[in-house]
């Protein structure tokens, strides 16, 4: 008899693990989603927000399953199909670094390599993670074209990745529910209820278009209010910026050599040895260097504001709806060339964040079945999404707090000239 495992989830109840999802839940590489935080740095502004990655992939392949049972039923799609698409979803996240999108952009740039590029080796080259696959017959070849989008099967990539995938529809609810934000919720059984296969991926039916605007409502606010909130962005950016001064000492980086590179990190994941790469590391190593006194006083200072809650103050703060990269580039532009003419600060003293994220993907938005017909939600008329920006730009000055007054005060004069 098969043996099965009931985990019980704060949203979805009881997630049923049998076979080959139970295999890879059991897995080092797995359980160390339990280590990785799901919102770094959510809990200086929402002290409930200490969710990890693990309850989130147990979520995603729930939805998925879901999903792919009535498309099967259906006749859509194939038993194979359903199996694949629910290990796609299982370990979407499987390879984020620690702190994920905390320290992600530092290492990506650093490393010149795509931002997948760490789920995408530990899928392929995990030696215990393809020791269960192999078992159970699930390629991972396969696994990681459906991550990327680019499997044979256009359904398959839009469960996992489009504006309404499996990812989506179970961060959104999880996030609002441990932050305690109402912004967050959906109608997330009506979306399941009607995602339905077009002629070039998933399209939602016209009669549950409330429930898709909602969705992407929601997806809006939650980006101000919890993923780019103001303090929460300051303190990942503090964070990268600890984490590039930790690599100057000999003592840190030889712990954190085997993580320093594309190459060390293919070394950790083929010995099986990338799941001790994992938030309590790094927030370890910053405790044993305040402890031995291995850092500069300034390195020091900079994690004693991370660990105390005393980072960088934004003063500048412009949140706006755009329509283009453009309309914030001048912001951002102006913001610089105060920097460099009206302050001798240079970073870490001073941060400068520019960023425009998407509402809604400008190239594939969700589409919807009218009248036989499959139309981008922002082409339907009496949609509001016709009338939403695609962008929410973010542009701030973060200074440390002993400059901040400063700071302030050059920035008002700068304005005036």
């Amino acid at each position: 008899m098969e043996k099965t495992t009931y985990v019980y989830d704060e949203l979805h109840g009881y997630i049923k693990l049998t076979g080959v999802f139970r295999d890879i839940v059991s897995t080092k590489v797995f359980q160390r989603l339990r280590r990785i935080r799901q919102l770094p740095f959510a809990w200086y502004v929402y002290p409930g927000a200490t969710h990890t990655r693990f309850s989130h992939a147990l979520g995603s392949m729930h939805i998925a399953d879901i999903v792919s049972q009535r498309l099967f039923d259906s006749g859509f799609i194939t038993k194979d199909d359903v199996s694949l698409v629910k290990v796609s979803a299982l370990l979407h996240d499987i390879g984020h670094a620690p702190y994920s999108h905390s320290l992600e952009p530092l290492l990506m740039e650093l490393w010149g390599v795509e931002p997948g590029y760490l789920i995408e080796t530990v899928v392929s080259q995990d030696p215990e993670l393809s020791e269960v696959m192999n078992k159970h017959g699930v390629s991972a070849s396969e696994v990681v074209s459906v991550l990327r989008g680019r499997s044979s099967s256009s359904i398959l990539n839009d469960m996992i990745s489009s504006d309404v995938d499996v990812d989506r529809l179970d961060y959104l609810p999880r996030d609002a529910y441990h932050t305690g934000v109402a912004y967050g919720k959906i109608d997330l059984h009506r979306l399941v209820l009607f995602l339905t296969p077009g002629t070039s991926g998933v399209v939602i039916p016209l009669k549950a278009l409330n429930a898709l605007e909602s969705f992407y409502v929601a997806r809006l606010h939650m980006y101000k209010a919890v993923y780019y909130h103001k303090t929460i962005t300051g303190y990942q950016i503090l964070l990268r910026n600890i984490y590039s001064e930790l690599w100057k000492y000999r003592e840190l980086r030889e712990v954190l050599e085997s993580y320093m590179s594309p190459h060390g990190i293919l070394r950790t994941v083929r010995e099986g040895t990338y799941y001790l790469w994992d938030d309590s590391l790094v927030s370890g190593l910053l405790n044993y260097a305040l402890a031995k006194r291995v850092l500069s006083p300034e390195a020091e200072d900079l994690v004693y504001k991370l660990l105390s809650r005393k980072g960088y103050k934004a003063v500048v703060n412009d949140v706006r709806m755009c329509w283009s990269y453009r309309d914030v580039a001048t912001k951002a532009d102006e913001l610089r060339a105060f920097i460099e003419s009206e302050t001798s600060l240079v970073p870490p003293k001073i941060a400068l964040f520019v960023e425009a994220v998407p509402v809604y993907t400008i190239e594939k938005p969700a589409r919807v079945l009218v009248n036989g017909r499959e139309l981008d939600i922002v082409n339907i008329e009496e949609s509001i999404m016709r009338y939403l920006p695609p962008l929410t730009c973010f542009t701030r000055l973060y200074a440390l707090p002993e400059y901040e007054t400063d700071v302030k005060s050059a920035l008002t004069k700068f304005l005036k000239h």
